[in-house]
Parts: structure tokens; sequence; C-alpha cells
């Protein structure tokens, strides 16, 4: 026992800055909600318990074709997204009458304030979207294993510069014209005065004015009326009234103002010290790592160490293809193009792979439901692979832990833990799935079957995230089967006007089993 607390004592050593996240290799633990630690039967135990692969008249051999696509939008990006396409209209009116010497009005002066608090949220960590694909070919025969299988994980990041975000005159661009406004207070002062005090929380007159014009003077020096913040909530309320905005609507505009002028006021401050919209440097860091994984397992018992405990480990060499690119939104030389394998630095890495079963009434055989306990222990030596255009991409240690009941024979209980934090392409955005779930054999014979299988799993790294949901069947026949399962979140995002899950993922595979 004291070599097993050694052995688990090493996933809480220190590790490297970059990982991935424990992904999701075939269909039946998809199904199970990711539980499959303690599972582990089958030619895809190797890489999800190498302890499993110890021989037993319910453990088969064969060959397994798993393929799973999973994507993530995470921390809330799309949404953030979505609200600031909804203010797209008005910002491009807002950069035509920039551009020409138009009138600025108290809507889009609100609009301006939220798309700027809006865009700096964009730059918060762990916002960005995630794509996995995991997929190969698996072969197990009696303790032994051989497979051949990919993991591939994009990260979208996104970099919102809002520093340089002045609309400042510039070659073409005339700026804003405020002559011929009035600058008199309106007949509605409430709504006046809540115009006024957010144009004070947003840094007042002198820094609006040289975020939207360029200098500090230069809304006075087009109408010498507007003299301090109260004369400027004037005019934008009466420039509101003449573009034909109702009461209301300017109402709702200046608690708009006054919900982000807070916000927003640090941002101002900062993007006077900056240049131009022109000059932004806003852009999408593209994180991409693609490891193909050829591995070979074995098990073996270690009753001497505890009845009922196996043994496995894998001993793999790694091809990493990893890339870190990043592309300028406004550079008209950067274009977003594609990012294939060819692009992709590669280089070869040796890792080793460790795995514990214990079937605990092998050890106490009173106890009710056959329960089974599993830990395993992935890339112990923590490969560093070569990256292009960044340094090196490190594949930390994962381990997991898992826990399985058998209340009847056709009937199977799962539940696993991260017990790593583990790191993603998504800078800021951790992950540590806690996984259940159940398999229930319908007709339970090896000619004949067809299982159910549901599971939950939440993400406990990240305080917002939500939990999802996974169904899985299939269909054995003799030797044969086939296996779908999905994955989808109770979260839900918006884009083109239609709900999306914030979480989505698709499973299939084929097996010859005997």
């Amino acid at each position: 026992m004291k070599k097993i607390f050694i052995i688990l004592a090493l996933a809480s050593a220190p590790s490297v800055l970059h990982a991935e996240q424990w992904q999701i290799l075939g269909t039946r633990p998809m199904g199970m909600g990711g539980a499959f630690v303690a599972v582990a039967q089958g030619p895809i135990a190797q890489y999800w318990n190498p302890g499993g692969l110890v021989k037993s008249s319910a453990n088969v051999s064969g060959m397994e074709l798993p393929v799973g696509v999973m994507a993530e939008f995470t921390g809330d990006i799309i949404k953030n997204a979505s609200q600031i396409g909804d203010l797209a209209d008005k910002y491009t009116a807002i950069q035509a009458a920039q551009t020409n010497g138009g009138k600025l009005n108290a809507d889009q002066v609100a609009t301006f304030a939220k798309t700027l608090s809006l865009m700096s949220d964009m730059n918060e960590p762990g916002k960005g979207v995630l794509a996995e694909v995991a997929g190969g070919v698996n072969f197990k025969f009696s303790k032994v294993a051989l497979s051949v299988n990919n993991f591939t994980a994009i990260g979208l990041n996104p970099f919102i510069d809002t520093t340089n975000v002045g609309l400042g005159a510039g070659a073409g661009v005339t700026g804003f014209d405020m002559a011929g406004v009035s600058a008199a207070a309106p007949g509605d002062l409430a709504t006046r005065n809540t115009l006024e005090s957010a144009i004070t929380n947003m840094g007042g007159l002198s820094a609006i004015s040289t975020l939207i014009c360029g200098t500090a003077g230069c809304l006075n020096g087009s109408n010498g009326a507007i003299t301090n913040d109260q004369t400027l909530a004037n005019a934008l309320y009466n420039q509101a009234i003449t573009s034909g905005l109702s009461v209301a609507q300017i109402a709702e505009a200046a608690n708009t103002m006054a919900t982000y002028a807070s916000d927003v006021a640090p941002i101002i401050a900062s993007a006077n010290s900056g240049a131009s919209y022109t000059n932004n440097t806003s852009n999408l860091t593209v994180v991409g790592a693609s490891f193909v994984e050829i591995a070979a397992g074995y098990a073996w018992n270690a009753d001497k160490w505890l009845h009922g405990l196996s043994v496995g480990g894998n001993v793999k060499m790694i091809n990493g293809r990893t890339t870190r690119t990043t592309f300028q939104f406004l550079s008209e030389s950067d274009t977003a193009g594609s990012i294939t394998l060819e692009d992709m630095k590669s280089s070869w890495q040796p890792a080793l792979d460790l795995g514990l079963l214990w079937d605990v009434n092998r050890t106490y055989p009173k106890l009710p439901f056959h329960p089974k306990v599993g830990f395993v222990l992935r890339n112990i030596n923590s490969p560093s692979f070569d990256v292009e255009n960044a340094s090196d991409y490190d594949l930390d240690r994962q381990a997991r832990i898992g826990f399985a009941l058998n209340p009847a024979r056709f009937w199977t209980l799962a539940l696993d833990l991260d017990v790593t934090k583990n790191k993603t392409p998504v800078d800021g955005f951790d992950s540590r799935q806690l996984c259940m779930g159940t398999e229930i054999n319908i007709f339970n014979r090896k000619a004949f079957n067809i299982p159910l299988r549901a599971g939950l799993m939440k993400n406990l790294a990240e305080k917002d995230s939500k939990m999802a949901y996974t169904l899985g069947t299939g269909l054995n026949l003799l030797h044969m089967h086939f296996d779908v399962s999905g994955v989808v979140s109770t979260e839900k995002t918006t884009i083109d006007d239609k709900d999306v899950p914030t979480k989505l993922g698709v499973s299939a595979s084929f097996s010859l089993l005997f």
C-alpha cells in the first residue's frame, strides 16, 4: 500500500505551463458522462486505465475504432460577441458621422460606451472557443494492447485592443462637428442630469472630446456653448431629439451610459493615451496541438500488494504538431487563412502512463454491488514539444480517479474525478471534470444487446461552468458493436438568433470484440 500512496502522490507534484484537458476517447465513455476509469474494459481500457487490461471473463479482447468531436464556447464569449454584433449598425452610424463631420447624440455616446465595455470584457481570462477531436484504432489481446490514437485540440483566443480606439480626425476623416446644436437645458431635466452624471463618471468633457475628436477642446471649438459636462449633456439630449429619438429612447440611452460609465472610464483614460482605431491591434491567437500516440500497454495482477489489484502501464511515442499563430483583425496584410498540419511544428517525444484497478470484492467479498476503484496517471514524464512561433508546448501529467458499482449484472454506475487541474489551449480556461454515468444493457447477451447510457459532467475548475448531459446507445450483434453517443450543455448561447449549447459533442465507434 505504501507504494500505491507514492504513486498517487505524483499527481500533486508541480506541473508545467501548457497541457490538454482529459479528452473523451470512445463512445461508451462519452455516453456514460466521461466516467470510465474504474470500468475500463476492452481495447480502449489502454487509454482510460491500463490497469483494466488485466485478463478476466468480462474483459473482452478485439479491435475498436472510435472517433469523436467536441466544441465549447468558453467564458460567455459568444454572448459578448452577440451583444457587440447587436450594436454594429449603431456603431457604423457613429463612424459615418465621425468620418463626414456629422453630429453626435446621446444614443450614440451610449452605444460607444457600451461597446467599449463589452470589448474590454472580451479580454478576460478564459474567453475563447475550444474544439477537440479524438479517434484512432485500438487493439487488445489478452493483457496486451496496441493503439494509434490522435488527440487534436484547437483554442481560439481573442484579444481586443481598447487603447487604440479613438475616433479622432485623421487623413480622410473630418471628425464630429457639433456646430448649430443647442446646448440649452431641455425640459426633461431628470434625464439630462443622468446624462451629465454619466459624462462626469466617464472622465468628463475633456476626456470624451479627446476620445471622439482627437483633442480636449474639439467639441467646444465646433460649438462654443459646450463648455462643461452639463452643457455637453444638454447638447447630446437636444441632438437626439433632432435625430428623431423619443424622450423614452433618450432616457434609455442615458441609463445605458450610467450603467457602463464606471467600467468605461479607465478604458477612455487609456484610449486617450493611445492612437485612433486605424492603429488598432486587436487579434485572434490560434493555439493548435495535434498529438498522435503510438502506445503499447500491458497489465498484471498485483495480489501480493492487495487482493484484487491490477496494475498496468503504457509505453508511448508521441508525435506532436503544434502552433501558436496570431491574426490581426484590422491589418490588411494579415488574413485569417487556414492552418493545416503541414503548417505546424512537428516533434517526437516518449511518454509513460500508469493505471491501477482494484476489484474491491476480491478483498472484501461481502460488500454489495461489486465496487471497483481505479486510478490512472497519464504522461508521467510531462513530454515537451516544439511550437511554431512560440515557446515549448508541454503535456502535463494528468491524474484521474474513478469508482464503479454494479447493482446488477446488466447495470453499471460510474463516477470519475480529475485529480489534476488541467490547462487547455484557451488561455485562462482550466478543466477539472467531475463525471457521472450509468449503463443498462437491455438484453445483456453476447449475441445480441442494446445498451442504454446516460451521464452528467461538470467542470469544477470554472465556477460559472454549467452541467452537461450525455446520452448513448448501440447495437451489439455477435462480435460486432456499433455505438453512438453525444453530449450537450444545459447552458445556451445565441448565434444568428438561434439558441446553441455552449458545449456540444458527438462520438461513434465500431468494434469487433471476442
